[in-house]
């Protein structure tokens, strides 16, 4: 496959020299000449290396790395300097970066070191289960509260009952948890309660014996019986019907079961996960889920929110979703900045589920280049494509490094309003300096 490798750098002729050769050994290159553009790139572009200079017209290649970092943003950087020093390269290994060279660079050797650093790169990915293959990826404060949350009792075997709507992620915080648990060596078994029948429920979740009921030629393990020493994820447990619970119930407490057929009990290890989009405390007054198992597996209760109401892990979505999809299909696609701010604008009744099938369909059509907002709207759902007004669109509370250049805009605009003009209390609005302040704001009066 083609790697993408993005050049940062204020000094434009280098990147191009540099990007002449990266494209010589079948490299895609993105260019950026600050940090600011460099983060916007790596929110909308899927990247597997960045060739990083020290020094930036906004802030340094340390300050990028140490973003980068704090972000999960599992690319291999590569750190440029005119200074080279000991102190400077073990300052820059230490916030992951995977190697490190002297300006003037030698363009051979560092083309091999990217080459080297991409293939690096996607083995990392490979070989990390909680980054690549659960899918649980974000940036919200929301989210990462929820996380602190999941990191604290990971290790527990506390039952967790995962709320939310339907396609918020809660399947992929299910996997997230096993995955970083110390039960991650052992079974992940996975059961969708509203998609087998209730006369097969039982067998499905506990196992037969040969001839237990008709068409039983042969014994069974069932879901439980697999997951011993690992993490069973009950999936829609709202659609579990009253007599399922109850059996349910007894291998919570007494921590055995036995077949369908069988007399024999079998104890189990086994720590349980289950989610629903249901209101289960009212189903339980509604006399449709038993009070004692919903205690049983409310010893944990997380609420993932909708993902109109955490538009800060689009980019992040987005960027996976994309690196997933070049992968599998050999491709260096990337976004647009107005693609990108299209989809944030969006709704997404389907949340993070209907985003991605969104992604892929345009993934699929696309073949090569950048996706663009003509792209996405082609492929947005008519009745779901509702844009959020724009009055609810960005809050000044953060600070605008994940913010899109575009937006960054007139954030900054809304800010010297509110402040009556008043640059350092702008600053202060935006979490920014207001040296980083003025020189945002000649970079956009300069692009007019």
């Amino acid at each position: 496959m083609m790697y993408r490798v993005l050049l940062v750098d204020d000094e434009a002729m280098l990147c191009k020299y540099i990007e002449k050769k990266l494209k010589k050994s079948n490299l895609a290159v993105e260019i950026a000449h600050t940090v600011q553009q460099a983060l916007a790139i790596l929110q909308r572009t899927p990247i597997d290396a960045a060739v990083i200079d020290y020094m930036l017209p906004d802030g340094t290649g340390m300050e990028l790395l140490k973003e980068m970092q704090a972000r999960h943003m599992p690319i291999k950087a590569i750190m440029l300097t005119a200074f080279g020093n000991v102190e400077t390269a073990v300052q820059a290994m230490k916030l992951g970066a995977f190697d490190y060279m002297t300006k003037p660079a030698d363009l051979d050797v560092l083309r091999d070191m990217v080459v080297n650093a991409c293939s690096h790169g996607k083995a990392a990915r490979m070989r990390d289960p909680e980054a690549e293959e659960s899918g649980f990826v974000f940036q919200s404060p929301a989210m990462k509260q929820l996380q602190d949350m999941m990191l604290q009792i990971k290790d527990t075997a506390a039952n967790v009952l995962i709320l939310g709507e339907s396609g918020s992620g809660k399947t992929a915080l299910a996997k997230w948890i096993h995955e970083t648990s110390n039960r991650k060596k052992r079974e992940f078994v996975a059961v969708n309660c509203a998609a087998i029948p209730e006369a097969l429920l039982e067998s499905e979740l506990f196992g037969h014996q040969k001839g237990a009921f008709t068409g039983a030629t042969d014994s069974r393990a069932g879901k439980f019986e697999k997951a011993n020493g690992g993490t069973i994820f009950l999936d829609e447990i709202g659609e579990m019907p009253v007599a399922m619970q109850a059996k349910l119930l007894h291998v919570i407490e007494e921590k055995c079961f036995a077949r369908l057929g069988s007399n024999q009990l079998q104890t189990v290890d086994v720590r349980i996960l289950a989610a629903t989009n249901k209101n289960l405390a009212e189903s339980v007054r509604q006399g449709l889920f038993r009070e004692d198992l919903y205690y049983r597996l409310n010893v944990v209760e997380v609420t993932i929110p909708p993902l109109r109401e955490r538009r800060e892990d689009i980019p992040f979505l987005v960027a996976k979703q994309l690196r997933t999809l070049n992968e599998k299909y050999g491709r260096t696609i990337g976004m647009q900045q107005e693609a990108l701010v299209l989809l944030m604008e969006q709704r997404w009744k389907g949340n993070v589920r209907e985003l991605l099938n969104v992604l892929e369909r345009v993934h699929i059509l696309k073949r090569e280049g950048l996706i663009s907002s003509h792209d996405v709207l082609a492929h947005l759902p008519a009745a779901g494509h509702q844009p959020i007004p724009s009055g609810s669109s960005v809050s000044l509370d953060g600070k605008l490094s994940y913010i899109l250049e575009d937006v960054e805009k007139k954030m900054i605009e809304r800010a010297l309003l509110q402040a009556n003009g008043n640059q350092t209390k702008a600053a202060e609005l935006l979490g920014i300096s207001r040296h980083t302040l003025i020189y945002k704001m000649k970079k956009f009066a300069s692009a007019e």
